[in-house]
């Protein structure tokens, strides 16, 4: 039976969301066919061994960062390298962030690493300099120069979207062995939601209102006050109708103070962030998904979207000041529709012709629910397994 080594510093099998959730959906999948070790860190009060499934453990260890370290990331250079020796490697690693990524090469290992990055350092950069409002797209030098070497180093590199793999040639080059592998979605995520009624109810909603929904952290990359700047357009909202924005984090003050400029603090809901059963009661409230975001390398919350029912209006990226996956995965005009880039009237036109036209876009929504059941996460793994084949060192078919 062939080894598999995933190298992450967040595993938990009950996260919900983003990397971890497709971690854990991956790791729990090989290890049906493969023995996997997933290396972490310890940051919460688990155990540190714990072997969820058959042929699946998990390492964890604590990250105790001493005060005399000036580089954090030094600090959990040294802290992998240590898990490494510890867990030495059987065969292929999986790793998902640069300085994992290093310590595996620095180790001996860079014949044996295979590449998975939700997002690219160089570009996030990017945005930060023509947006320096958006901090957290602020990345430190030597996590880019990780990010470089890991990107050209490493023996194969794994992205989830052609945007994603088109982001790292621009900023790092051209180099071979670059696999492109969507995600999937499961029975689990394309499930019956509540009742539309009932879900307004809880949401202090008008069951006739058009409702525009967000789901996601509250960052200043997924530019909400564009969103609310386009709502506050004469004719989008009407009386009864409402922004739901489901999430917390940073930027949720900056939001409160756009909601309140634009005299929107009674048709904006901010609800907080939400999980399970309330997050699909959320989305079952909602008739339309708006995703704004300046930086995406591929947009989970899109499929779970799609996976309620809703039509997607997101943010296709000028490859400049934004750069996103969003084209790969909304058909406009077919299970959605592409915004322009700067223009809040232009989201708020589109707004207006979803809210005017409820058949059209339920008839929207309806494909892109449909569309979900053509690309399940087993065919996806099945497509990871592919690049543990040693044999194997030509790209993979592309994933559509």
């Amino acid at each position: 039976m062939k080894h598999l080594t995933i190298m992450y510093m967040r595993f938990w099998p009950d996260r919900h969301g983003g990397v971890e959730e497709h971690l854990w959906r991956f790791a729990s999948r090989a290890a049906k066919h493969v023995n996997v070790q997933v290396l972490t860190e310890n940051r919460g009060d688990y155990a540190d061994t714990e072997s969820p499934v058959e042929n699946l453990t998990i390492h964890r260890v604590k990250n105790n960062l001493p005060f005399i370290w000036r580089w954090p990331y030094l600090a959990r250079l040294r802290m992998w390298m240590k898990q490494l020796s510890a867990h030495p490697p059987k065969g292929w690693i999986w790793t998902i962030e640069p300085t994992a990524t290093m310590a595996a090469i620095l180790c001996g290992y860079g014949n044996k690493v295979i590449y998975n990055p939700p997002s690219c350092f160089g570009t996030m950069h990017k945005v930060w300099e023509h947006q320096p409002h958006v901090e957290t797209m602020k990345i430190a030098g030597i996590v880019r120069w990780f990010d470089q070497l890991a990107f050209t180093r490493a023996a194969k590199v794994l992205v989830a979207s052609r945007s994603l793999g088109k982001q790292y040639t621009l900023c790092y080059g051209i180099r071979d062995n670059v696999h492109v592998v969507s995600r999937g979605a499961d029975r689990e995520l394309i499930q019956d939601l509540p009742p539309k009624k009932e879900s307004r109810r809880k949401h202090g909603l008008d069951e006739h209102a058009f409702v525009i929904g967000f789901v996601g952290r509250l960052d200043p990359c997924k530019d909400i006050p564009h969103l609310i700047n386009a709502c506050a357009c004469p004719g989008v909202l009407r009386p009864q109708d409402r922004v739901l924005i489901i999430g917390d984090g940073p930027d949720k003050m900056r939001i409160q103070g756009c909601i309140r400029s634009n005299g929107l603090s009674d048709r904006v809901i901010l609800a907080g962030s939400l999980h399970d059963a309330a997050l699909r009661e959320a989305y079952a409230a909602m008739d339309v998904f708006v995703l704004p975001s300046v930086y995406e390398g591929y947009g989970m919350v899109i499929l779970e979207a799609m996976a309620a029912g809703l039509p997607v209006i997101g943010r296709p990226g000028d490859w400049k000041t934004s750069f996103t996956s969003m084209p790969e995965m909304i058909q406009h005009q077919v299970n959605g529709l592409l915004m322009h880039e700067h223009n809040p009237e232009d989201l708020a036109q589109k707004l207006q012709w979803m809210s005017c036209r409820p058949e059209r876009r339920i008839a929207m929504g309806k494909r892109g629910r449909d569309s979900l059941a053509e690309r399940t996460w087993d065919m996806v793994v099945d497509d990871y397994l592919k690049l543990l084949d040693e044999d194997k060192n030509d790209q993979i078919p592309v994933a559509a």
